[in-house]
């Protein structure tokens, strides 16, 4: 063995930290055949992959197409409440979307994802079907709002915190892939549901039976992937006896004791602590330009056709945006990537109101679009960076309920800074949130590494 160890501590010398990281594992069944490990084959990992892709779709997919709903609540079943109040229906569904990543990431580093996955999916079809059945304003803030939320949550966290365990290389790159399946939604639902509810034989209703239906199919292959790598095995095998190591076999209670002891070790880290400030500030105003650009095209007199396909114009170039970052990333440094994306959408934003002409608004719109993405992109693959395997998952849920409420509050702020300030004040707001939460990114980084060129 002490062959064995002084030549695999000469291999671990040899390669840089950015390559041979923490979370790589080997399997060693005899002193002289060591071989490196996978989590499981490579069908598998692209199976989660796409799970994970289609959960993403029928999730924060189906979210980004709330403004036509608010549009349509607006002139029929709410039209005698305001629009702001309509708004809050969206709020909340963001609120527990987030707020609830703490609780689902941490369950998933102790139970497993099946559960989880598979209740969030029934939640799903079954709020679907209880709004098609709405009317007042309080069964739409309890089924789209609460329900939808919560369900969206106990699927999308899971699977995307099943990506990280299973890819560990390119790890930026896959959850890229699995991202961009929210942006691909963002572009597809909206002009589905438009086209089903300005149908008057179908309406509301049945509109919301038939995005159910389709959903069904894909969360049951979201479900058929929801399966945890294999735990590594661990044993040493010498010329008198094989000897199999259960050391990381510990009873419940140590394991429990061991949980708690990580996310405490977790949570006492620097760069999680500005990541998640970061997102927090960033998330105030990242969003305004999804919900507000087609009101604002309409403002500046293009026709509604147009203002209506600025949404998926943004989608489409995030879902870009979310893909080609994390392949950079993943050579060059999560944080710096993911600081380059966040600066870029913050002077990006300031020039909001500087659009003027059709051609400016298609670009200003795929030009943010791409830059958002690669934020919503790399901000879990760092989230990664500073975890262990043990705490993926509440590192991921960590980052992403630390945003719950300002995304919460970005729907009902940036409504009301339009109503009485106009444009220019959401485009300044917007982009001053993006330009500080890159300089909270950019002390992230920093404590994890002072050289300017090193791979963060």
């Amino acid at each position: 063995m002490s062959r064995f160890s002084t030549a695999a501590q000469r291999l671990a010398i040899s390669f840089p930290h950015s390559v041979m990281s923490k979370d790589t594992e080997y399997t060693c069944v005899s002193p002289l055949t060591p071989r490196k490990t996978t989590d499981s084959g490579r069908p598998r990992a692209w199976l989660v992959i796409f799970g994970a892709f289609t959960c993403a779709f029928c999730t924060v997919g189906f979210m980004n197409s709330f403004g036509i709903f608010q549009e349509y609540y607006a002139k029929n079943q709410l039209a005698s409440v305001s629009t702001s109040t309509i708004a809050w229906v969206c709020a909340i569904s963001v609120l527990f979307l987030f707020g609830i990543s703490v609780i689902s990431g941490g369950m998933l580093d102790v139970f497993g994802p099946k559960l989880m996955v598979y209740s969030g999916s029934v939640g799903m079809v079954f709020a679907l079907m209880m709004i098609s059945l709405c009317h007042e304003f309080y069964q739409f803030l309890l089924a789209q709002g609460v329900l939808l939320g919560i369900s969206m949550a106990l699927t999308t966290w899971p699977m995307l915190t099943l990506v990280g365990q299973y890819i560990k290389v390119k790890r930026a790159f896959a959850m890229g892939i699995v991202l961009a399946g929210s942006s691909l939604g963002g572009v597809i639902w909206p002009i589905v549901i438009d086209r089903l509810l300005k149908n008057p034989k179908i309406g509301l209703p049945w509109t919301m039976r038939i995005v159910g239906f389709i959903m069904i199919p894909l969360f049951t292959f979201s479900c058929v992937a929801a399966k945890s790598p294999e735990a590594p095995v661990k044993s040493v095998e010498n010329a008198d006896a094989k000897y199999v190591d259960t050391s990381n076999a510990a009873d419940g209670s140590r394991k429990q004791h061991n949980q708690r002891a990580n996310a405490l070790e977790l949570y006492r880290q620097p760069a999680l602590q500005l990541l998640c400030l970061a997102m927090f500030i960033i998330y105030f105003g990242m969003f305004a330009p999804f919900f507000f650009t087609t009101s604002y095209a309409v403002e500046m007199g293009f026709s509604t056709t147009l203002a209506f396909y600025t949404v998926s114009i943004v989608n489409g170039a995030s879902f870009f945006g979310r893909i080609l970052p994390g392949i950079v990333a993943d050579r060059y440094g999560k944080f710096n990537c993911c600081i380059l994306a966040t600066i870029s959408a913050g002077i990006i934003a300031l020039c909001w109101t500087k659009v003027t002409s059709v051609a400016g608004l298609v670009l200003w719109s795929a030009a943010y679009g791409f830059a958002s993405g690669g934020i919503l992109s790399l901000q879990q693959a760092c989230a990664a960076q500073v975890a262990t395997p043990s705490t993926l998952g509440l590192a991921i849920g960590s980052v992403s309920g630390s945003v719950a409420l300002s995304a919460m509050a970005n729907v009902p702020i940036s409504g009301a800074l339009v109503e009485k300030y106009g444009y220019l004040s959401l485009s300044i707001f917007s982009g001053v949130s993006l330009l500080v939460g890159g300089v909270l990114l950019i002390a992230a980084r920093l404590v994890q590494s002072r050289e300017l060129r090193a791979i963060v």
